[in-house]
């Protein structure tokens, strides 16, 4: 192991667990004066006010954990330290973690980073603990996007590991989660009735637009997008000329990734900052015979499909261009959400996408 991947191993496996993790790394309180320790005291019969529970994970932990992070991300992607790169990922940035490095031939792409906040709700550190966070993100062209993320924390001691990771669309602002007046947010439960559409239903509704369009009966709830009424488009057009020209049936079905985290933000209009997971599976299948052919004569035996080049990492074009009975092409997608209140009859908006083929079959 060269010196820079046990210095990328070192700050992933090390730096992050005994720093950025253990939650002991909140700098010590300043303590209070004789004075002021006896005017605290509660005055006889006086019932002491009950003091709020430290929260699991403080801004200055989550800071350290983002930095280091993306710190710590540079390093493998320069080393190519694929394995060491996966151990800080979970949940749906894994497989996304391994498209990225492998359609890219093992060459990741390397980024620069700036502006970075932290996003961290008050938990009770009984379970699971996150935090989300936004940075600004600068390539080798100097095309510039804004990233967002979340981080999960298994038990105190556990490592922080990057659970989602998504961009928001070129230009657009993330949305303003509410904090309080110690800087912390607001974290949504599942069900939470008081938005427009809960954290459990914002997928499946996505889905559900993504496949029926303007005319499905999610469509008034989710806005119009290219994530949106978008895909839906684009299978309609798919659907005729996968017929037409290959003599297939194309399908697109969109899905709730239910092993996913989803994870809600109160925004300071009464909304909610969503983001969550969907899966999209892609067939084309050889139809069967037409009316009117000859019998004996299968339409779209053994013909020749060109493989979307997102997907070549994973369907090799030299032995899988041929289609005999069906093709899959499995995508993950991460999205970010802004959801208006209850009581707004404004639409959710999507507001940030990243993808990537993450499987893909050929027979």
């Amino acid at each position: 192991m060269n010196g820079v991947v046990r210095s990328a191993l070192a700050l992933a496996l090390v730096t992050c667990t005994a720093v950025a993790c253990s939650g002991g790394g909140e700098p010590a309180r300043p303590t209070a004066s004789p004075a002021a320790a006896t005017s605290a005291l509660p005055s006889p019969g006086e019932s002491p006010s009950p003091s709020p529970s430290p929260p699991a994970v403080t801004l200055e932990e989550a800071s350290r954990a983002l930095d280091a992070f993306l710190d710590t991300d540079d390093v493998l992607r320069l080393a190519g330290a694929d394995r060491w790169a996966l151990l800080l990922t979970q949940d749906g940035q894994r497989p996304i973690t391994i498209a990225g490095i492998h359609s890219q031939e093992g060459e990741p792409a390397r980024y620069t980073w700036d502006r970075r906040t932290v996003l961290v709700p008050r938990q009770s550190g009984r379970s699971a603990v996150w935090f989300a966070a936004t940075a600004r993100r600068r390539d080798a062209s100097g095309e510039v996007r804004t990233g967002v993320f979340t981080f999960v924390r298994q038990g105190q001691d556990g490592r922080w590991l990057n659970s989602f990771a998504s961009l928001l669309y070129p230009g657009e602002k993330p949305p303003s989660v509410a904090l309080d007046a110690d800087g912390y947010a607001t974290a949504l439960e599942s069900r939470d009735a008081s938005v427009a559409i809960s954290p459990n239903l914002m997928g499946p509704l996505h889905a559900t637009v993504a496949e029926e369009g303007p005319k499905g009966y999610a469509s008034g709830l989710i806005a119009p997008g290219p994530q949106t009424t978008g895909f839906y488009d684009e299978i309609v057009k798919t659907k005729v000329t996968a017929k037409a020209d290959d003599c297939m049936v194309y399908e697109s079905i969109f899905a709730s990734a239910p092993n996913y985290p989803t994870f809600a933000l109160r925004t300071r209009d009464g909304g909610a900052m969503m983001l969550y997971t969907l899966i999209r599976t892609s067939s084309w299948t050889a139809s069967a015979q037409p009316q009117g052919q000859p019998q004996g004569l299968k339409c779209a035996e053994g013909r020749p499909v060109a493989i979307p080049a997102e997907a070549r990492w994973l369907l090799n074009p030299a032995k899988n261009l041929f289609i005999r009975q069906k093709r899959q092409i499995v995508e993950t997608q991460q999205y970010v959400s802004a959801v208006p209140p209850k009581a707004s009859t404004a639409p959710a908006h999507v507001v940030g996408y990243e993808g990537f083929v993450t499987g893909g079959s050929n027979r």
